[in-house]
């Protein structure tokens, strides 16, 4: 049935480019073929499937991407692997393939084309508007490390669907080669010739491919409103530590709530994989380490997710030790819980403040100015996740440092490697103590400055060996007009209340010279797009990001808080926190995780996402200013 299935799909494209979508076919049938009675839900409506919708579907060959299967909710049971019943009205809704939802409606042409402007003619080459708003070069921010885009891009990966991008890094090769041309999915970059770095270079094309979406897969019809498809589940569950494309065999021990390990040149590790083909740049034979069940992707999030998957058992560990008495399951769900919890509280307490203002986020009500519970769930507020918020998040791009700096145990700077050249590239991670290295460079190295500069291999070479050239802000741009995205100016609108209908009236975010800027690149204050936006406004006051972004983003923090039945600081919810173990989770820096699991971590700044200074000075990890775990709230009278 997949062969059919993958005859019928993308036909003009390479076969290869759904290979991965046999693992969600696999997932997804499990129920069925494990004889476990599973409900049948269609994937767009997030109802149970009618006879008519099922063969429809399967008339199509495209039952098993277009529908899910959901083994009955129970409302008292944990926070499920695969992200069903968190709504138990729309128990599909949460899962892999959930429709994201939208702000504001896309807008799209005809076959879902990018839209002109609106005097009729098509925008400007995107690399051109990138190399306008973004210069090349180098520049840090001496109050911040390079943790805030590690984790941030971290975070990004829990909710955020990569399948797009391996369409276009390992499959759909070809967007810039004469066949590229016949095929729907391909749309490249081109470069203009007098293009400040290309102009003799001779390469005028970066690869890229368009956006799958449901219409793409025929869940839905050609010429109805555009809804993208993500793999990735639209709740943040740590479903990058998890792993919600895996069953829980995969993964666990089954004895003392543990996760299985591997020891690698004396380190702990995720299980690896024979198959190293998503660690795309490991340089054989000594690298041969690959996630198996774990991004390969950005170094960044590939060191996050070890550190969280480590983590796990660490949780566990401590709570078998305190109650021994606790079998395999609760050990393993507590822990998960736990887990869970303290990365929402470091993304939602401690790295996001910096970004968007502690104030900022206690007004609008994304945070909270006490320890204790807040229960705002609403059911009729469906667990989605908005394109824009992800792609907002594609703004962190610019403040990515590109160099590695790489630190001893004792703070001494030892040496610099690119970081292109050691993401897609796990097995780089077990040698020569680079782990310890790339830890200790993480919270002493400074991040990239906030501001209109981009670092040059993140804007030329951000694939490094898989492609000759290649721009992560272009292709950011490019996106944003395949997803349909609004104008800038009805996003400010949006989030002001204001209107904007010359460029002089985005003096309220924007400065003049960058104002001066975006003239030059669009004839018309309706033409600008969101990226070129956010790239040209000036820091939200008592935080780093622009106010657009931090509009898109408030708003969908506060949309996961109301919508995430099983949302960590809520009191009503199954298996909730007493009191006192929520205080002991809202403890927890980052700064606590690394010292308990980081390698060789034995001192670092209370403030890890800050920089070193005479008030965040480098303090033993013993230290009560550092945040880790107690568990003793977790302590069970009936295992004495």
């Amino acid at each position: 049935m997949f062969s059919a299935f993958l005859s019928y799909v993308l036909p003009q494209q390479d076969r290869k480019a759904v290979i991965m979508l046999k693992f969600i076919y696999l997932f997804n049938f499990c129920w069925l073929l494990c004889g476990v009675h599973a409900v049948v839900y269609d994937s767009i409506t997030g109802e149970p499937a009618t006879e008519a919708q099922l063969n429809y579907y399967r008339e199509r060959n495209n039952l098993e991407i277009c529908t899910v299967n959901i083994k009955p909710c129970d409302k008292n049971e944990w926070k499920r692997l695969d992200g069903s019943c968190n709504n138990l009205k729309y128990p599909s809704v949460g899962t892999q393939r959930t429709p994201t939802t939208r702000i504001l409606p896309p807008i799209l042409g005809p076959n879902y084309n990018p839209v002109d402007t609106v005097d009729g003619k098509p925008f400007p080459l995107a690399r051109r508007v990138r190399c306008e708003l973004l210069s090349e070069g180098k520049a840090s921010d001496l109050t911040t490390t390079q943790l805030v885009s590690y984790y941030t891009l971290f975070a990004s990966a829990d909710i955020n669907s990569l399948h797009d991008v391996f369409n276009y890094m390992q499959y759909i090769l070809y967007c810039c080669e004469e066949k590229g041309k016949f095929d729907y999915m391909c749309t490249p970059n081109k470069i203009p010739k007098d293009d400040p770095v290309h102009r003799y270079s001779g390469i005028r094309c970066m690869n890229l491919t368009r956006p799958e979406s449901f219409q793409t897969h025929g869940c839905l019809e050609n010429g109805t409103t555009f809804v993208r498809m993500t793999t990735a589940t639209p709740v943040f569950d740590l479903s990058q530590v998890y792993n919600a494309m895996t069953t829980s065999e995969d993964l666990r021990v089954y004895k003392n709530g543990l996760v299985k390990m591997e020891i690698d040149h004396g380190k702990l590790f995720p299980p690896s994989t024979n198959d190293s083909g998503n660690c795309f740049l490991n340089e054989p034979p000594r690298e041969t380490r690959c996630n198996r069940a774990h991004f390969n992707t950005a170094i960044g999030p590939v060191f996050f997710a070890i550190i969280f998957y480590r983590y796990h058992n660490f949780i566990a560990n401590e709570l078998h030790a305190l109650n021994p008495c606790w079998d395999d399951d609760r050990l393993y769900y507590t822990a998960r819980d736990i887990n869970i919890a303290i990365s929402m509280q470091i993304l939602y307490y401690e790295v996001m403040p910096i970004l968007m203002g502690r104030e900022n986020m206690i007004r609008d009500g994304i945070i909270l100015d006490h320890d204790g519970f807040r229960d705002w769930y609403d059911e009729d507020v469906l667990p989605q996740m908005s394109d824009e918020f992800p792609y907002s998040l594609r703004w962190l791009h610019t403040i990515q440092e590109a160099d590695v700096k790489l630190y001893d145990g004792d703070g001494y700077y030892l040496n610099t490697v690119p970081m292109i050249n050691v993401s897609l590239r796990t097995g780089w991670l077990p040698l020569d103590y680079n782990m310890e290295k790339f830890t200790q460079g993480s919270f002493r190295q400074f991040s990239g400055a906030y501001d209109h500069i981009i670092d040059f291999d993140m804007s030329e070479r951000v694939l490094g060996g898989i492609s000759v050239s290649s721009d992560v802000s272009t292709s950011d741009l490019s996106k944003g007009r395949y997803f349909g995205l609004q104008p800038y100016v009805n996003y400010r609108q949006h989030c002001t209340g204001r209107s904007y209908t010359t460029f002089w009236h985005l003096k309220d975010a924007i400065s003049t010279e960058r104002i001066h800027r975006l003239m030059q690149m669009y004839h018309d204050v309706r033409d600008v797009e969101l990226m070129s936006g956010l790239w040209s406004e000036k820091p939200v006051p008592g935080g780093m990001v622009p106010h657009t972004m931090y509009c898109l983003c408030a708003e969908q923090m506060l949309r996961s808080v109301i919508s995430d039945r099983h949302w960590y600081e809520r009191a009503d919810r199954p298996h909730a926190f007493t009191l006192e173990q929520l205080k002991s989770v809202r403890k927890v820096t980052v700064a606590g995780v690394l010292c308990d699991v980081g390698d060789s971590v034995t001192q670092i700044q209370p403030s890890a996402f800050e920089s070193i200074s005479k008030a965040n000075r480098i303090t033993s990890c013993s230290s009560s200013k550092i945040g880790t775990l107690d568990v003793s709230a977790w302590k069970d009278s009936e295992c004495s």
